[in-house]
């Protein structure tokens, strides 16, 4: 089974992670605070598991080579860890970056999910692991949200907007090592190149990309992000205030 954008399909998918949290949100509703952080811990380390079965296919379908795919630094494999480490130490910055960054970068991904077109179907490891990684990061984020698990004070905005740009910083350097120590470049964070399809693609063209000694960087289009992802950050702070979850 293939995937196709704007089909019937498509619009389940994203329809799910709303049905889902609702759902989980009425199972969970009768829990004390220390259950639901269990609960919590537990999704997270599934979501950490099926990102893990999907790597462990890669690795095998690479003919057991390293691939820059095994890496969780894209922005929504890094969120499995930041779900996990946030229920566990109870991490306020943990918390407003899977909220203000992670929870919308996932909802963006299943909205514009070109890439699973390319998928030879989405029933295999790979296929389901894209379609229930991202549904889980939204759903955990929007559930931890609702039961009072975020609270975002503003200095934990700072702490936040300062933790998203160094790893946009570390992310262009790893993108570039890996191009000259691989010969094939990653796409931490989405710095190296725009993911097909989304609004990103709009920002590049903003700018040129330059090569100096085999280190590629398009200036403009990584400014934009170094711009952008604070004032999303900001804009979810926004909405956590909305709901008064937030300073």
């Amino acid at each position: 089974m293939t995937f196709t954008m704007w089909s019937f399909w498509h619009f389940v998918f994203m329809l799910s992670p709303i049905v889902l949290t609702y759902v989980l949100h009425k199972l969970t509703k009768n829990l004390t605070q220390e259950q639901k952080r269990e609960v919590g811990i537990n999704l997270s380390i599934v979501a950490i598991g099926i990102l893990l079965a999907r790597n462990v296919e890669i690795f095998i379908r690479s003919g057991y080579q390293f691939d820059h795919e095994l890496v969780p630094l894209q922005v929504c494999h890094f969120a499995n860890f930041v779900l996990l480490y946030s229920f566990w130490k109870k991490s306020d910055v943990g918390f407003a970056l899977a909220f203000c960054l992670n929870l919308l970068a996932a909802f963006v991904s299943i909205v514009f999910a070109d890439g699973l077109a390319n998928y030879e179907s989405i029933l295999n490891v790979r296929g389901f692991a894209y379609i229930s990684g991202h549904a889980l990061i939204v759903v955990i984020t929007a559930w931890a949200f609702f039961n009072d698990f975020i609270y975002i004070k503003k200095k934990t905005l700072l702490n936040t907007v300062y933790v998203v740009e160094v790893m946009i910083l570390i992310s262009i350097s790893i993108n570039n090592a890996m191009y000259l120590i691989y010969g094939r470049f990653s796409n931490y964070f989405y710095t190296e190149h725009p993911e097909a399809g989304t609004p990103l693609e709009w920002m590049w063209n903003w700018g040129k990309e330059y090569i100096y000694g085999g280190f590629k960087i398009n200036f403009v289009y990584v400014l934009s992000i170094m711009l952008l992802f604070p004032l999303v950050t900001y804009l979810m702070y926004l909405v956590a205030k909305a709901f008064k979850k937030a300073e």
